[in-house]
């Protein structure tokens, strides 16, 4: 499908020479995984040239939105990310003696099909059988609030269900720590 709305992100796409869905999620997933700037801003997924797995589908959600591609849905699960899933973040959870932390990650549910776009070759069912919640997302302007709000609910009620020796600031710590490993290079 041609991306053909006169619409702000559909131009944004455009502008960077892309100008199919396909095109499109292919684009967005070769992006690097990181931070933007404002990640209240989805914008900036293809201002700067970043984005995490929030601000790359809300991107593609919106501009599927306003090219009225059908059956698109943003999605959020809440998941176990562990060493073994994540071997970035083994130093992280070994020095605070967890196993697993829940972390929120955020896809894209199209004509029934799953499709992650965080990264290259980085598709749904690598952490599928890892998933302990899932629903949709439906404000793509505001998904950083929207996904915060979500996981920090998630991880409040799964810190008091394990009854670990963290408060809930302090997990939230431990999970940036985490984040700030996978946006690390090599």
């Amino acid at each position: 499908m041609i991306l053909s709305a006169n619409a702000k992100y559909s131009n944004l796409a455009r502008a960077k020479g892309v100008d199919s869905w396909e095109a499109l999620k292919a684009y967005v997933a070769e992006l690097p995984y990181g931070r933007t700037s404002n990640p209240k801003d989805i914008s900036l997924v293809l201002n700067e040239g970043r984005g995490t797995c929030s601000g790359k589908h809300a991107l593609l959600a919106a501009i599927a939105k306003e090219n009225a591609i059908s059956d698109v849905h943003l999605m959020v699960a809440a998941f176990k990310m562990s060493a073994e899933s994540t071997p970035k973040i083994r130093s992280v959870l070994e020095h605070f003696h967890l196993d697993s932390i829940p972390e929120a990650h955020c896809y894209l549910k199209e004509n029934g099909e799953f499709g992650d776009y965080t990264r290259p070759g980085k598709f749904f069912n690598d952490f599928e059988s890892r998933i302990l919640d899932t629903r949709e997302l439906f404000d793509y302007e505001d998904i950083a609030q929207e996904k915060t709000a979500y996981h920090q609910n998630f991880m409040k009620n799964w810190l008091r269900e394990n009854a670990l020796p963290y408060s809930f600031e302090e997990l939230w710590q431990i999970r940036e720590e985490c984040i700030l490993k996978l946006s690390e290079g090599g």
